[in-house]
């Protein structure tokens, strides 16, 4: 199946965009931060987390990979249907050091 092919469902979308906005908030990142981190224009990020528009699989992971660097995981299916993040304490510094940037 190709990434054309490939359909989420509402809830995968619903999560997905949950994952994003959490992990996001976590690290204390804007939208033009993870945007930058990840590679994916800002115009799609928004878009995105705005529910404007499904998200691909190419952006999904993108945005992933930033969220892992950063140091949270995502660890899908935990609760069931659900998911948990993971945040290193690497991760709680970055937050604490963009707490100061306001």
């Amino acid at each position: 199946m190709t990434e054309s092919t490939f359909k989420m469902s509402l809830r995968q979308e619903v999560l997905v965009v949950s994952m994003i906005r959490a992990a996001r908030s976590a690290l204390g990142w804007t939208q033009p931060m993870l945007a930058k981190r990840s590679g994916v224009s800002l115009v799609a990020l928004a878009r995105l987390e705005s529910n404007a528009t499904s998200p691909r699989l190419s952006t999904v992971s993108k945005i992933k990979a930033a969220f892992e660097e950063a140091g949270i995981q995502v660890i899908e299916g935990q609760p069931a249907g659900g998911f948990t993040l993971q945040v290193s304490s690497s991760a709680l510094q970055m937050a604490a050091e963009n707490a100061g940037q306001v």
